[in-house]
Formats: C-alpha cells, structure tokens, sequence
C-alpha cells in the first residue's frame, strides 16, 4: 500500500512539475534579448563601475610620472 501511494504522488509530483514548466515556457517572452533584458541594467552599471576605475587607475598613473 505505502509503495503504490508513493509512486502515486511521485508521478503527480512529476506531471505538476513538467506542466509547470511548460506553462513557463508558453508565458514567456519570445524577442530575441527579451529573456535577458533584466540583466541589462546589472550589466550597465558594472561597466560603469568598471569604467570609473580604470580611469581613477590611469590617473594616478599619469599623476605620478609628473614632475612638480
């Protein structure tokens, strides 16, 4: 009895999971770059943060072959 209940909900549990998925996947937007554009602004501000510190690197480079 226990093992045939166990299957049971295992096999509801897998065809509750693959109609998840599926439903995901029928939901979802389908433009190219539209699944990762929320990654975009992540990305904007790494750059950025990328950006202002090779030049605060370079301006100390620059400022240190300077004669007074």
């Amino acid at each position: 009895m226990g093992r045939k209940l166990l299957m049971v909900v295992l096999g509801l549990g897998a065809v509750a999971g693959f109609g998840a998925g599926f439903a995901r996947l029928c939901h979802s937007d389908w433009r190219p770059g539209a699944r990762f554009g929320h990654h975009a602004e992540l990305e904007r501000r790494v750059a950025d943060a990328c950006t202002e510190s090779a030049l605060r690197v370079y301006g100390r480079q620059s400022g240190a072959g300077e004669k007074p």
